[in-house]
């Protein structure tokens, strides 16, 4: 029988209880050493969510939680090896929700959330070429894990001498995302992402790491989660939350994290909530100019998220999952989120980046210095990459970015 209540943990503390009714609706109940150690309306668990003594919304929690899950195949493929429906949260997360994103740790009621205590065992190749193989057949491997997205994924734990599954008390490091295969319209995909980390690295916009490997034969893109911090003998968690989670959006229906011309999910709902949080509208304004830059036309609501950290700050995360797109005849052209009204991304200057800033509350000045601060950050960082490192990018494709960045200071 599927489990109805689970034990939430975040930062060491058993933050709430999270339980499915008799009529199937999910509640969450704040517990008193949660409220004792952050207080009445903390939202270092969720800014959708803050800490309470009162009922949160069951409409609320449920899409708070299904933004932690997998989408599409990858959902149904888990959710089918552990014996509960693909929309029972509830049941889902009792099997994999030990290794989520962010800091949170999902567990059967009682459950020790680092517990039972496992050696690492360090994978050879062929054992993660094995795992790979099986994501990109079903979008994700059958581990004990919940990572959201579409994208043909799985995660390890890096050890001294290798990686390592993940175990209670030693969370996943990485995420190794399959590489598209060679004769696909988007091979070069986590060829682009690649480079683009390391053009935000060069804009000084996070700190994502990420190169490819090979693991017998199947080539993958490996990326160091920025929501962990690894020691020699530890690995701690980093909450966060992406903006769908943040906006209660329920992602169940993929679409739903673009606007595509819709009311939202929007940049202007997205920073009114950052900025509830005291989160500065700088450093959005300087990632939705870097977006733009390099034809991210995937900057979508769960691909921006928030850092809550153990002492009630907040802060916005590193840029992650982002690629460039448009120099394909194929690609999408929409951007994910509009700027200022417009939905085209050929169509975004920097005033128009400015004018969106300036709906936020972003004082003119500042909106004005921040989008050309990044955009010359990023033409430097363009001229200091070594192109040959990403042989996976072609000469388009950087002509492309190229192009685009000189049109947005142009048009400054």
């Amino acid at each position: 029988m599927s489990v109805r209540t689970l034990d939430a943990w975040l930062y060491g503390t058993l933050v709430a209880h999270i339980e499915r009714d008799r009529d199937d609706r999910v509640r969450l109940r704040f517990t008193d050493d949660a409220l004792d150690r952050w207080g009445h309306g903390s939202a270092v668990l969720s800014g959708l969510l803050p800490l309470s003594d009162r009922a949160s919304s069951p409409a609320a929690v449920s899409a708070w939680l299904r933004g932690l899950m997998p989408e599409g195949r990858a959902r149904s493929h888990l959710a089918r090896r552990a014996g509960v429906a693909p929309d029972d949260v509830v049941g889902f997360l009792a099997v994999h929700g030990r290794d989520t994103a962010g800091a949170l740790v999902l567990v059967p009621e009682g459950a020790s959330p680092d517990r039972p205590r496992v050696p690492l065992r360090t994978l050879d190749d062929d054992e993660i070429g094995a795992l790979l193989d099986e994501a990109a057949e079903q979008g994700t491997a059958d581990q004990p894990t919940s990572i959201a997205g579409l994208e043909s994924k799985i995660v390890l734990t890096a050890t001294a001498h290798g990686f390592a599954l993940p175990t209670p008390d030693r969370p996943s490091t990485h995420i190794l995302k399959v590489a598209r295969p060679a004769d696909s319209r988007s091979a070069d995909l986590t060829d682009t992402e690649e480079a683009s980390l390391a053009l935000a690295r060069g804009c000084g916009l996070g700190d994502v790491e990420a190169c490819h490997r090979l693991f017998a034969g199947r080539r993958a893109l490996v990326v160091r989660r920025y929501d962990r911090v690894v020691g020699p003998d530890t690995t701690e968690r980093v909450h966060q939350e992406d903006a769908a989670q943040l906006l209660g959006l329920d992602t169940t229906d993929p679409e739903r994290k673009f606007q595509y011309g819709k009311r939202r999910p929007s940049l202007l709902e997205i920073a009114t909530r950052l900025e509830r949080l005291g989160v500065p509208l700088d450093g959005l304004l300087a990632l939705t100019t870097f977006n733009v830059a390099i034809g991210n036309t995937d900057a979508h609501a769960k691909n921006l998220s928030v850092l809550h950290l153990p002492d009630g700050t907040h802060r916005l995360a590193p840029a992650y999952d982002v690629a460039m797109h448009t120099h394909h005849a194929h690609a999408e052209t929409r951007t994910a989120m509009d700027v200022d009204g417009v939905r085209e991304i050929d169509d975004v200057t920097s005033e128009r980046l400015q004018a969106e800033a300036a709906a936020w509350g972003v004082a003119a000045r500042l909106a004005a210095r921040v989008v050309r601060e990044t955009l010359e950050r990023l033409a430097a960082a363009l001229d200091d990459v070594d192109r040959a490192m990403h042989p996976g990018v072609d000469k388009t494709a950087w002509a492309t970015v190229d192009a685009r960045v000189a049109r947005l200071l142009g048009s400054g």
